[in-house]
């Protein structure tokens, strides 16, 4: 009777422990629950919605003023400043946002703001609708773990919205974020025929005028052309083709001067082509077919190529955001262009697009060519010759059987009549010659390769080198043409390059000794 007794309170004991359990778990749920229904909506809840055609103004802060827009019909104007050029695709971005705001939590009984960044708003945006009524969102901070914006509506403050809805990047930006601006125009490398930088020093002109062996000439004021360096004028165009505006700043200068404008520190010209769409006439009409290379496919539109000139004044730099002042020929707006694209132009001289090669001569214009190597000259030249061979009987072929019957009616010519040439041909021979003597053609055509490849690590302005040349070159053309080039020891590290007009470079020391070694492996024997 005891142990019946003992397991019916065993099992009385169970039970009840396993209602504890439930109703625990039952009442963890309930609170749960409760949290989530109070303090956080499992759906969006849209709190503002204000279409764009219902606005009259908008006014909120850009930057650091207070600025309002008036609507009037599709046209927005700057209130206080009629004429400024409001650009108003960008006002219509920024109240689209307000077309339908969500909360993705509500916040009840606040009773410090502060805490949500909204006692020192980042911005406040207010809307005064075409039916009198108005609408204020003041922005706060951000949520640090969803990024979501905290807002309040119309200053009850006591209840508060998390949204999603970036409100600190869609209204970002001084006033000018919001003008129409001027466009900078278009310019493609392939389009640019002369580029002149001018400023109080180190001014210089590059210009496409085809008739170097690069395309391209470089000048500093009042001094002679030289030949450009293709490469640095490769990127000399894309610099300037790749210039625009990084600022907005004024759409009606009139102190040009407070800017460094009025006396700029650099003039940038650039001369370039456009294509642009023809204008019809019946003319045009009716010479259609003599224009089809200029015909688009889809329309038959036709197009012409005009010139075009760009003018860029460049002042100074704009402290806030360090850009330079900028003014584009003789609008009155003023604008910023980055350091970083203009320190190329602004600190540039002509040097540095000189060409890093001196030119040398084709082997083929060459006349001959005198070395001269620690003293001693040595004269190479190259000749030229035809002789008489007899060709090749194995190379000749059996005539096509459609051939035959022609054959057969030559059989009656004289085959005596046949021109002895006919068992001749004439043949190039190139014979090389150092002082006279023949010279190994292999050898010769290897050094006359590492003279022309020769290439100027950097350009130098003179040569203050005084010591007379270890190596010259002088290659004299078929033409009378005459072009020298010299080789001095500098230092431990390079030879100077020099032609006969001054012009001159560093080239590497051991090119130079590679150069004296080829020369030496052909002159052997012929001191």
């Amino acid at each position: 009777m005891k142990k019946k007794r003992g397991l019916f309170v065993i099992l009385a004991g169970v039970v009840l422990l396993c209602v504890l359990i439930v109703c625990y778990f039952a009442l963890l749920k309930a609170n749960s629950s409760g949290e989530e229904t109070t303090e956080e909506e499992t759906t969006q809840e849209e709190v503002a919605a204000i279409a764009s055609d219902d606005i009259s103004t908008l006014t909120f802060e850009a930057g650091d003023q207070t600025v309002t827009f008036q609507k009037a019909e599709d046209s927005w104007t700057l209130e206080g400043q009629e004429d400024f050029p409001v650009d108003a695709s960008k006002i219509d971005s920024v109240v689209s946002c307000l077309a339908s705001v969500k909360a993705d939590r509500t916040l009840t009984d606040v009773e410090d703001p502060g805490e949500y960044g909204l006692d020192v708003p980042t911005n406040v945006i207010e809307v005064v609708k075409t039916d009198g009524s108005s609408e204020k969102i003041t922005v706060g901070d951000k949520n640090s773990s969803t990024g979501n914006t905290y807002i309040c509506l119309n200053d009850d403050a006591s209840t508060v919205y998390t949204t999603s809805t970036d409100f600190g990047s869609t209204f970002s930006g001084g006033l000018y974020n919001y003008a129409e601006s001027e466009s900078y125009p278009t310019i493609t490398s392939s389009t640019i025929s002369k580029i002149v930088v001018k400023k109080d020093n180190n001014s210089y002109t590059v210009t496409n005028n085809g008739k170097s062996s690069t395309g391209w000439y470089v000048q500093e004021e009042d001094n002679k052309k030289q030949e450009a360096d293709s490469t640095q004028v490769g990127t000399l165009q894309s610099t300037v083709a790749g210039l625009s505006f990084a600022g907005y700043y004024n759409y009606n200068c009139t102190d040009w001067a407070a800017y460094g404008l009025e006396k700029p520190k650099m003039t940038l010209t650039v001369d370039y082509t456009e294509e642009v769409e023809a204008e019809s006439t019946d003319d045009a009409e009716s010479d259609s077919d003599a224009n089809t290379d200029d015909t688009d496919d889809s329309g038959g539109t036709t197009t012409e190529t005009v010139d075009r000139e760009l003018v860029l004044y460049v002042g100074n730099i704009n402290e806030t955001d360090g850009n330079y002042y900028v003014r584009l020929g003789d609008s009155g707006e003023l604008h910023g262009i980055s350091q970083a694209s203009l320190d190329t132009l602004m600190n540039g001289k002509a040097f540095d697009y000189w060409k890093t090669s001196i030119d040398s001569m084709t082997i083929s214009d060459l006349d001959h060519l005198d070395v001269t190597y620690q003293g001693t000259t040595y004269t190479l030249k190259r000749v030229v010759t035809g002789e008489k061979v007899e060709k090749d009987k194995s190379e000749d072929t059996d005539n096509d059987a459609d051939n035959d019957a022609d054959n057969d009616a030559d059989d009656d010519t004289d085959a005596d009549s046949e021109d002895a040439d006919d068992e001749e041909e004439t043949k190039t021979v190139t014979t090389y010659y150092v002082n006279d003597q023949e010279a190994d053609g292999d050898n010769f055509t290897a050094f006359y390769r590492a003279a022309a490849a020769m290439v100027c690590q950097s350009r130098l302005e003179e040569n203050t080198t005084k010591d007379d040349a270890e190596l010259t070159l002088s290659y004299h053309g078929t033409d009378g043409s005459k072009i020298t080039i010299s080789y001095t020891p500098r230092d431990s590290s390079f030879y100077v390059m020099e032609d006969q007009d001054g012009n001159c470079g560093l080239v590497n020391k051991m090119n130079v000794k590679d150069l004296i070694d080829t020369f030496l492996t052909l002159t052997e024997g012929e001191k």
